[in-house]
């Protein structure tokens, strides 16, 4: 049995400023999942009270940060049957994360689950959102640990003049080639996979620092000119021996599951 309750979930609000933001799209409210790790300890309770707490805020967008499937295909079908239950006023987007890249054969089923359950996969390319004749981009880049991510093909259909773009990176690593080399083209990121460090041990940090380099761990980050959001996702890692064939239940420890609301406004 999954370790993770509902009674743990937490729903995170906080606003962000895109002074360049059309008008057209203030307040806009994006909901950010990521690591749903979903995998033999899942526990339905746990995942039925994500899409509850998620349907009941309304979101205008759902932007899911990878990492959907944690070990093995045959999550795939309870992942898709959670995907699906989501609602969004204007749509929902997702990337692939490392863990979707576990093996080639279901990493290429989780492609082909996504747009089954409605969301539109951006792999390295852009989406746009028009309302009341304003733009809002979106773009997403591929993972960065086993896929390959290419940022100026992730925004080469954007036009060159200066257009808010909202770019969704699985690792928060992306974010300083993001900030310093895409010529000031993207204006908020959103990641995940730190899990917020895992494991937080008061005055230490993350135990698992080494494997999640945490130079960007959870929370708003800004860096010329464009700002990083990185939440500490829905699920959480298991642990595995002998190969993944045991698996153990999951945990947490001062890293909440969460579910990240952001506004979006011009001041």
């Amino acid at each position: 049995m999954d370790v993770l309750t509902h009674n743990q979930l937490r729903v995170s609000q906080r606003q962000i400023c895109l002074p360049r933001l059309p008008q057209a799209f203030h307040g806009l409210r994006v909901v950010q999942l990521s690591d749903l790790h979903f995998y033999e300890y899942t526990s339905p309770d746990f995942y039925n009270a994500v899409v509850r707490q998620v349907n009941a805020l309304n979101p205008d967008l759902i932007l899911l940060t990878g990492d959907v499937v944690h070990y093995g295909p045959d999550y795939i079908e309870p992942a898709r049957s959670f995907l699906h239950q989501l609602r969004a006023n204007f749509g929902k987007w997702a990337i692939l994360g490392n863990h979707d890249y576990n093996d080639s054969q279901w990493g290429q089923l989780i492609e082909a689950m996504l747009p089954q359950a409605g969301f539109r996969l951006l792999k390295n390319e852009s989406d746009c959102l028009q309302r009341d004749g304003q733009r809002l981009w979106l773009a997403g880049l591929d993972d960065l640990w086993y896929g390959a991510p290419n940022i100026s093909q992730a925004l080469a259909a954007i036009p060159t003049e200066r257009e808010v773009t909202l770019m969704m990176a699985h690792n928060p690593l992306l974010f300083d080639p993001i900030a310093l080399g895409a010529h000031g083209q993207v204006d908020l990121v959103l990641a995940g996979h730190t899990h917020a460090g895992h494991v937080y041990i008061p005055f230490l940090g993350p135990i698992y620092r080494k494997i999640f380099r945490m130079k960007y761990r959870y929370g708003l980050y800004e860096k010329n000119g464009c700002q990083l959001h990185v939440t500490s996702g829905v699920g959480s890692a298991a642990f595995y021996l002998k190969k993944r064939k045991i698996g153990f239940p999951r945990f947490r420890f001062n890293t909440w599951p969460e579910i990240a609301v952001l506004t979006l406004s011009k001041s």
